[in-house]
């Protein structure tokens, strides 16, 4: 291929039942405009709505631009991920979830930063943050000062940005077939700070749609995101960082439990608050841990406290 001709970034679009989302997110990347050839995949995974038949007719109307990944049998989020990755052709990969809304000139943006920024594996950005009628919301994602961060960073302020605002090198070949079929957005993160810093833009270059995803199931949180959780930290590196990070990155973790603690409080899951309580003892022990044993003492009164703390958020 002429090197003129070569696809620079490969847009990696994943969606399941987003008929309602869909055709916001594929406009606002069919609209990008940059000084380099881009391919936008998308990985439909058998959903049951209208879906399919939407980005059906974005490839038929953009058939240079758009690669359409039809599978016959639904592969589950994980998979869906792998697949549009290994798919992809560009030097760089930009991740975006179907529901999830691009910004102008985000592309190009992100391409010149990881271009002349060689240290770098992974640029991300901060995002606006839209309900489910696309309208913008007061919070915003994720608001962090334009620097390079690091593989630490990632464990100390998790989570600092939204996986739909990365692009990052292609070089997945190094980890991608050993995910876990559970994976989190923050296990791939690892993986690929391994190969670079994240150099973090402060320009909002995306729109995060929240509270439309799988991250809650009812009101409950879906169990599969502690259980994960969990996991990366455990497998944290200690090896390579001095004792003073280790104790930061066991207070952050602490920290974590207690959010899940204060979870199922508040749902009236005293025994799931308790097992992530003892948990956070072992890695910490301050201000929010007296607070919680008196939670889990004295439920019925602090819960009230706790719920009425949650909905001044």
């Amino acid at each position: 291929m002429n090197i003129e001709n070569e696809i620079k970034v490969s847009v990696c679009v994943v969606t399941y039942n987003q008929e309602h989302y869909i055709a916001e997110c594929l406009e606002s990347l069919v609209n990008q405009v940059t000084n380099f050839k881009y391919e936008i995949i998308v990985g439909e995974d058998c959903s049951t709505d209208r879906t399919r038949a939407i980005v059906q007719s974005y490839v038929e109307k953009y058939p240079d631009l758009i690669v359409p990944l039809f599978y016959s049998n639904n592969i589950g989020a994980v998979e869906n991920i792998k697949q549009v990755y290994k798919k992809a052709k560009g030097k760089y990969i930009a991740h975006l979830d179907g529901d999830d809304v691009a910004l102008p000139n985000k592309l190009q943006r992100q391409f010149d930063i990881l271009e002349t920024n060689p240290d770098c594996s992974i640029c991300v950005h901060n995002m606006n943050a839209i309900d489910g009628n696309s309208k913008e919301m007061s919070r915003a994602f994720s608001l962090f000062e334009e620097k390079k961060y690091s593989l630490l960073d990632i464990y100390l302020i998790n989570p600092f940005f939204i996986h739909s605002s990365k692009m990052f090198i292609n070089r997945i070949d190094e980890y991608l077939d050993q995910l876990n079929v559970n994976a989190l957005d923050i296990e791939v993160h690892i993986e690929q700070a391994k190969q670079g810093d994240i150099y973090f833009l402060e320009e909002c270059l995306g729109a995060y749609r929240q509270f439309v995803g799988v991250t809650y199931e009812g009101k409950l949180i879906n169990p599969l995101i502690p259980d994960r959780i969990q996991d990366v930290y455990h497998k944290f590196p200690y090896h390579r960082y001095s004792s003073n990070e280790i104790k930061k990155v066991k207070i952050k973790y602490a920290y974590i439990l207690l959010q899940y603690t204060n979870h199922y409080v508040i749902h009236n899951d005293f025994e799931t608050a308790k097992e992530f309580f003892i948990k956070s003892t072992k890695y910490h022990l301050g201000f929010l841990t007296a607070f919680f044993s008196l939670v889990l003492v004295y439920p019925k009164i602090l819960r009230k406290i706790l719920k009425y703390r949650n909905q001044g958020k």
